[in-house]
């Protein structure tokens, strides 16, 4: 199915751009995993510091459990990184295995620190990232644009998006995807679980991208009746009944806008805001049977309509200006980029 995603539309175009676009060398994107909570010191697993240059996550794990003789399914980690940049994140072991000091790793992968915990790694176990990025050919006045748009934002969020990254090369799982779960398009043999899982995460993370622009031009100075909320600072979350009567304290910041992530365990909206997020299903063709499918390999869950960077710095030295923020879990640097230099991962420009 030939279906493409929707590309997010920037969201300060009222302020100058930046320009310019990420720095090729691995040291122009650098991230450091903010984890949920430190090892205690004592328990059945090694937890492990490692930095990853021009490695993501996986092909990590996959090393450390050669290097172990551990299964990869032991190892684990609280979020994916990119191959794209250097790295540092915690990764767990069972501590049967080797002490990790005796490791033999290749050039690209570093042991920085080691401790031991009670449990295992899971996905979702870790605060947010902190993100260095090395711009180059920036315009004449790229600082002073910068820390605007960093106000602007902070001032009113940043749109949280998935990046490009989420759909594949050329953005062609999402029409595979839609294929798959209409029954029109079978997966390999022996792939089935692996492929069903990447596909129903592309199709949430396009359904939100589609709602949370929708959402957006409907204006975010307002609620919708019905939709989905979730407190400042809590994971708490209620479905809006009086919209004028919540409204000074979503102007508060103590109510967080969130968008849709389909599937069975999400908190379903309800009328003007069910009607939009039914609106974006329509859009792709998503029925409810095909809702049903979706559900049986990925929860459901809502995501934070917006974020706001923290820590933020900006510093122009030689050919580079870097930048410095933190983001929560999940969100993507390279949008937040995006929406400075106004250009995708090649470069292109994307303010029109």
């Amino acid at each position: 199915m030939s279906v493409s995603p929707e590309k997010p539309p920037i969201w300060t175009l009222e302020l100058p751009a930046v320009g310019g676009a990420i720095g090729p060398a691995l040291e122009d994107f650098v991230v450091d995993e903010v984890p949920a909570y430190a090892p205690s010191g004592n328990g059945d697993h090694w937890y492990v510091r490692l930095e990853k240059r021009g490695m993501n996550t996986r092909d990590a794990a996959l090393v450390i459990a050669r290097t172990t003789r551990t299964p990869e399914r032991d190892i684990g980690y609280a979020g994916m990184k990119d191959r794209h940049g250097v790295t540092t994140q915690w990764l767990s072991v069972p501590a049967r295995a080797p002490a990790p000091e005796t490791w033999v790793l290749p050039p690209d992968l570093r042991l920085v620190e080691v401790s031991r915990h009670g449990n295992k790694l899971r996905t979702g176990h870790l605060r947010g990232n902190r993100f260095t990025v090395g711009l180059a050919g920036v315009g004449e006045h790229g600082e002073a644009n910068a820390r605007a748009i960093f106000q602007r934002l902070d001032e009113r969020g940043h749109v949280n998006y998935f990046g490009s990254q989420r759909f594949g090369r050329e953005g062609r799982n999402l029409g595979e995807a839609l294929g798959w779960l209409a029954g029109t398009t079978a997966l390999p043999r022996g792939r089935e679980r692996f492929l069903a899982k990447l596909y129903a995460s592309a199709l949430q993370s396009e359904v939100f991208n589609r709602y949370a622009t929708r959402r957006v031009r409907r204006g975010l100075d307002d609620l919708l009746t019905g939709e989905v909320v979730r407190l400042a600072n809590a994971g708490a979350s209620f479905v809006v009944e009086d919209a004028a009567h919540e409204l000074l304290r979503l102007r508060a910041r103590d109510l967080c806008l969130t968008g849709p992530m389909p599937g069975p365990k999400m908190r379903e909206a309800k009328a003007e805001a069910e009607a939009l997020e039914r609106e974006v299903l329509g859009e792709l063709g998503i029925s409810e049977a095909a809702l049903r499918e979706l559900g049986r390999h990925a929860p459901g869950t809502r995501r934070d309509l917006l974020v706001r960077p923290e820590g933020v710095s900006v510093k122009a030295e030689g050919e580079r200006l870097w930048l410095s923020f933190g983001l929560p879990a999940g969100s993507y640097a390279t949008m937040l980029v995006r929406e400075l230099t106004r250009a995708d991962e090649a470069g292109v420009r994307t303010d029109g």
